[in-house]
């Protein structure tokens, strides 16, 4: 088999989203005559751990390790944990000095991202290592960006290595900066190392079709799309054990995708329906910001009706979609929620479960919901919601979640194979 080197931050046993995309395409990548190799810190800074990801990485894959040093540590000890408010590298939403400090100390002090410091004992590490093992294709995969960084450092200094560039989110027009207070010089540097990693790198890849308009416009070399999506091995669609109207959403809920409306419109159809009153659960998992809380709470008529699940594995996820009748999807209300396909969408086609979204308008996610018949997606000022959930709580529409096949993870490592072997 041919290797390949995937440099990634995130990495079981850490948990979340941002480990699904490439413990997939490292799962599939054998089948494909692909031998992956996964560069990862040691000693990641992760909140949310999920040991049972552990048993997709399969038995071909090598996985090589160093020492990272993390600044959260060091502003853990100084100023303690919090309330796990920390999200997308925002230290915390509160609007306190301390808070707005760190903020500007995180997107000024440490561009790209806090993960900058592992850069250089990486290509330490690395350089020897692809000499070492003959290896010609690298893959860096961010946020965080400092791992484009080692592969920047890594093409430079071996012109002939193949890399893929793969951006699971934007970088210098991500809106999230925004929380960082950047000065004008720190957006700019933002902006340089941006531009040479796109430049750089043999093919930039990334995961829905308005960034890749956005980084062909940004001057990439070669952009590639491939999604995100699901694995089939990991569903096992069963009937309902509950008798009630489950609305669930499992995983990050922040203040910046509240879906304020959407709570207004469940607590007028409690107070008008009875039927719809008596059924309703909405079920909530993981880091739930407690302004969404408040905002539920606010309404008497739902008071009652929240069940918080707490921290659930990936694994444990999946079987909660089982108990839902909708599943709730929240994009962020900005330019950068226009093309992000959240990674639960895939996993919402496999569990055939209707989707009820929020999100800007003319986002790609509203196309492909309707383009599979999955669901209804409203803009976070739709104030007309009612009609559609009680329709949705009378069974009256019908979704039939069409092609979702091409979502597969298998069949997306399998593109991603053949993009590999174009390198060749």
């Amino acid at each position: 088999m041919k290797k390949v080197l995937i440099i990634s931050y995130y990495w079981p046993p850490a948990g979340g989203s941002g480990v699904q995309r490439w413990l997939k395409f490292t799962k599939y990548l054998p089948k494909y005559d692909w031998q992956p190799i996964v560069y990862t810190p040691e000693n990641p800074y992760f909140e949310v751990k999920d040991e049972a990801l552990l048993k997709d990485i399969p038995a071909e894959a090598e996985i090589w390790k160093t020492p990272i040093w993390e600044p959260y540590a060091l502003k853990d000890k100084l100023f303690g944990k919090g309330d796990k408010s920390q999200s997308a590298g925002v230290i915390s939403n509160k609007k306190s000095l301390k808070n707005k400090v760190l903020n500007w100390v995180r997107g000024n002090v440490f561009i790209p991202d806090p993960k900058v410091y592992w850069v250089k004992p990486s290509l330490n590490v690395l350089l020897e290592k692809i000499k070492e093992e003959g290896i010609e294709y690298i893959i860096t995969t961010g946020p965080p960006h400092s791992m484009h960084l080692i592969g920047l450092g890594l093409k430079k200094a071996m012109p002939n290595l193949k890399w893929i560039a793969d951006f699971r989110d934007p970088w210098s027009e991500l809106d999230l900066l925004d929380e960082f207070h950047l000065t004008k010089s720190s957006r700019k540097k933002h902006k340089d190392l941006e531009k040479e990693v796109l430049q750089k790198a043999d093919v930039t890849l990334t995961v829905s079709e308005t960034w890749v308009k956005d980084l062909k416009r940004l001057r990439a070399k070669r952009v590639e799309l491939i999604t995100n999506g699901y694995d089939a091995a990991d569903f096992e669609l069963k009937s309902k054990t509950n008798d009630k109207f489950v609305l669930g959403h499992y995983g990050l809920l922040n203040h910046l995708r509240n879906p304020k409306n959407l709570w207004k419109s469940l607590a007028d159809l409690c107070d008008e329906n009875a039927e719809f009153n008596a059924e309703l659960e909405i079920h909530l998992s993981g880091n739930i910001d407690g302004e969404v809380l408040a905002e539920i709470g606010s309404y008497s008529s739902l008071k009652g009706k929240v069940k918080n699940l707490g921290y659930l594995s990936h694994a444990q996820v999946l079987q909660q979609y089982n108990e839902a009748d909708l599943l709730l999807l929240l994009l962020f209300n900005s330019k950068s929620g226009v093309g992000n396909y959240p990674g639960k969408i895939f996993e919402y086609f496999a569990a055939q479960k209707p989707i009820i979204a929020f999100g800007p308008d003319g986002s790609d996610t509203e196309k492909l919901i309707d383009k599979t018949n999955s669901g209804n997606y409203f803009l976070y000022d739709e104030t007309d919601l009612k009609n559609k959930i009680l329709s949705l709580f009378k069974n009256q529409q019908g979704f039939n979640f069409e092609n979702i096949e091409s979502f597969s993870r298998e069949k997306l490592t399998h593109d991603l194979a053949n993009l590999l072997n174009t390198l060749s």
